[in-house]
């Protein structure tokens, strides 16, 4: 196993989707890609980069892009995963259709690593419509984490 696919949103899921990616490229001393997908002309991250309500301009693509980029940088240091030994690469992509950007890279990928719920959505349902979907239809295993109990 050489790459690990790991998709993010700064969502608790998440995090616990990427510390087991972590583990899981440590172990296999496998490349771990590290994948933020957002979609345009919304709040991407948990860093909001849309101009207050009532204004008129959005910012463009290229600035939303940069401003993800920024956020999923500060995200990954801010948050407790040890990356040490691990060849670490991360992107992101401007996606109206998360769930098919990520299925899209799993063709390159030996693994696929998501957390059960994201950001949004209903908290009841026991899997996401994204993981549910790269389940689904990935070309590569999908290894889907459940969110632990947070204090």
């Amino acid at each position: 196993m050489t790459r690990i696919l790991v998709g993010v949103d700064a969502s608790d899921a998440s995090i616990d989707a990427l510390k087991r990616a972590a583990e899981e490229a440590r172990w296999r001393d496998a490349t771990l890609e590290v994948v933020y997908v957002f979609e345009p002309h919304q709040q991407v991250s948990a860093y909001p980069v849309l101009p207050e309500h009532g204004t008129d301009k959005a910012p463009g693509l290229e600035e939303q892009r940069a401003k993800a980029s920024e956020s999923l940088g500060e995200w990954l240091d801010e948050i407790a995963v040890d990356f040490d030994g691990i060849d670490v690469e991360h992107s992101v992509l401007a996606e109206r259709k998360i769930a098919q950007a990520l299925i899209e890279r799993s063709k390159d990928a030996d693994l696929v690593v998501v957390g059960s719920r994201g950001r949004g959505g209903f908290a009841g349902l026991r899997l996401g419509s994204v993981s549910e979907q790269v389940t689904r239809h990935a070309k590569c295993p999908v290894l889907v984490v459940r969110e632990s109990t947070r204090d």
